[in-house]
């Protein structure tokens, strides 16, 4: 799953959410210092940085020559001599997106049935199911939104 997305990300059909230019001594030092910022929650980044997802990809762009004329001017404007700027980009992937089903035995007053379930996360805390009871003298079934939280109404 990873390797595919990263894949995707190189030839362009996966966008970065976000983008920086960080002066830094190499594109290393400069991919480290958007990581370093992102796990410390740092508020001055971009709410599309600091999201939660299951993985988080901070990338270095290689700078053109163009761009190394562009930085050069800016740093004149700002009379900087930083001549180690690098775009870093930060991509989220989430690997959540997968279907699940189970099935049991279920039993209401004395009416048997099997309940089949299928149903899709959409995020490591978010999911939609689907059940659907077979048997018995009635059938039914249900719908459910779930929603992964820490703790349960504040008590647990």
């Amino acid at each position: 799953m990873l390797a595919d997305f990263i894949k995707n990300a190189q030839s362009g059909k996966v966008q970065p959410v976000t983008n920086f230019v960080v002066s830094a001594g190499n594109p290393d030092q400069a991919a480290q210092q958007v990581a370093t910022r992102i796990n410390q929650a740092d508020p001055t980044l971009l709410p599309e940085a600091l999201e939660k997802m299951d993985r988080t990809i901070v990338t270095t762009v290689p700078t053109t020559e163009q761009q190394k004329i562009e930085i050069d001017k800016q740093n004149a404007q700002n009379g900087t001599t930083v001549n180690d700027q690098y775009q870093v980009q930060v991509y989220k992937n989430n690997n959540y997106h997968n279907w699940e089903w189970s099935a049991g035995y279920g039993q209401y007053g004395g009416d048997r049935y099997v309940p089949v379930e299928v149903q899709r996360n959409f995020s490591k805390d978010a999911a939609v199911s689907y059940e659907q009871h077979v048997g018995g003298y009635q059938s039914g079934f249900e719908v459910k939104y779930t929603v992964k939280t820490d703790k349960l109404f504040g008590l647990f």
